[in-house]
């Protein structure tokens, strides 16, 4: 498999109101919003994250989570937003157990790498971050299956070029900027009050002069 055939996400399906991400400072168009290379599709579901669109993808097996392959090229990458998005950095994908997760990805014909722990030793979590074209799946499951846990796409993290520009613009629709778990970078979360059902946050770039 060549370096552009490699597995990536084309498209997530939201069941935000496009309103809401407008109000965000995305541009949307068509009931569309591509950030980086990726597409937000607005569905009409409930709030959140529903499925997702592959791209050359070996498998669509992710247990009840709706899945689908294209094998379009990768688009060009869309311009920068009114809110300073430029792409993603990682989406995040919980799973009943870690192992499921892990050959379900690895059958997309991704490369899992090893998992770290994390966690209460009694409720030990690994988490891996495989990447899928220009961003990484964030996968989190438990080390023993358990059965409450759903296959969810919840967590979308973008990337900005300037993150007090982002803050700026966005004010009280998002919580305090703070220092990221990426040293030298602050990341700053959409608060639920702009209305969005999923998960959001804003991750800035690496600055010079703070700590590594």
């Amino acid at each position: 498999m060549n370096p552009r055939s490699q597995p990536s996400i084309a498209e997530l399906h939201v069941g935000d109101e496009p309103g809401i991400w407008e109000g965000l400072g995305f541009v949307v168009e068509h009931n569309r919003c591509r950030i980086g290379t990726v597409d937000i599709v607005f569905t009409r579901d409930e709030p959140g994250i529903h499925g997702w669109v592959l791209r050359h993808s070996s498998s669509t097996d992710f247990g009840p989570l709706p899945t689908s392959t294209v094998d379009t090229p990768i688009p060009d990458r869309a311009a920068p937003h009114p809110n300073r998005s430029i792409g993603f950095d990682h989406v995040v994908l919980s799973v009943p157990s870690f192992e499921e997760g892990m050959t379900a990805v690895a059958a997309t014909g991704v490369l899992v790498p090893e998992p770290r722990p994390f966690g209460a030793p009694d409720k030990r979590m690994l988490r891996s971050a495989p990447a899928m074209g220009d961003l990484e799946l964030e996968l989190i499951g438990p080390e023993s299956r358990d059965s409450t846990r759903p296959w969810h796409l919840w967590g979308l993290v973008v990337t900005v070029d300037d993150i007090d520009s982002t803050a700026a613009l966005l004010g009280e629709l998002l919580r305090p900027v703070k220092d990221a778990v990426q040293a030298g970078r602050r990341i700053v979360t959409v608060d639920k009050s702009a209305g969005s059902g999923v998960a959001i946050a804003f991750l800035g770039p690496q600055e010079s002069g703070r700590a590594t």
